[in-house]
């Protein structure tokens, strides 16, 4: 039997919650949503998602038939956040090229993971939904023009400009919401099944 100690089934979604969930709502209540906090704010998500996707994909803590293709997600979202770190004030074009890019290669590669484990992982629903939602924002934000300006009146006749650094930031805070959810649900599952798997034997070995 192997020494090497296997993560609980819980702690890489509950964890990708809990980034997920701090871009997200960090963004929805900041109100300056420019391309300098889109890229920090998701320099820093990006970093310490990759950093724990790459960790849980190591020797025999990952799921071999999704190894390789989490390993290299790692490095994806490692290297966009990072790049998104080092030149902050790059501006709503390069914020668009960073998340974009970022997006659609590892939402590719998580969707990937769970089409091929599909039917032997419960894990891989999320991972295919996962996978489906982040290569949709990808889409979404490179199809916004990066010089939209859009004036608008609003309550009580105040004039505003809507931008699209505006209307990137704040898709990008909808989309870690959502896709926090969908981890903290999937943590969730597996912890509770767990927990009631373990009550019959800690009754059998108490009697």
């Amino acid at each position: 039997m192997s020494s090497t100690p296997r993560l609980a089934p819980w702690i890489v979604p509950a964890g990708r919650a809990l980034f997920a969930l701090a871009l997200g709502l960090l963004i929805t209540f900041v109100a300056d949503h420019s391309a300098p906090l889109g890229l920090v704010s998701f320099g820093i998500f990006a970093v310490l998602t990759g950093a724990l996707i790459g960790a849980a994909s190591i020797g025999s803590r990952a799921e071999p038939v999704a190894r390789g293709a989490f390993l290299a997600q790692a490095a994806v979202t490692v290297v966009a956040g990072i790049a998104a770190l080092v030149l902050p004030l790059g501006g709503v074009h390069y914020l668009v090229l960073v998340l974009s890019g970022w997006a659609i290669i590892a939402g590719g590669l998580e969707l990937v993971s769970g089409l091929r484990a599909r039917g032997r992982l419960r894990v891989a629903a999320d991972w295919i939904i996962s996978g489906v939602i982040t290569v949709a924002l990808g889409i979404v934000v490179l199809v916004i023009p990066p010089d939209l300006t859009i004036p608008f009146v609003g309550q009580k006749g105040v004039a505003g400009v809507l931008t699209s650094s505006v209307i990137v930031v704040g898709i990008l805070g909808f989309w870690g919401i959502l896709d926090g959810v969908l981890w903290g649900i999937s943590a969730a599952s597996p912890r509770s099944q767990a927990a009631r798997a373990s009550a019959p034997s800690e009754k059998a070995s108490a009697s």
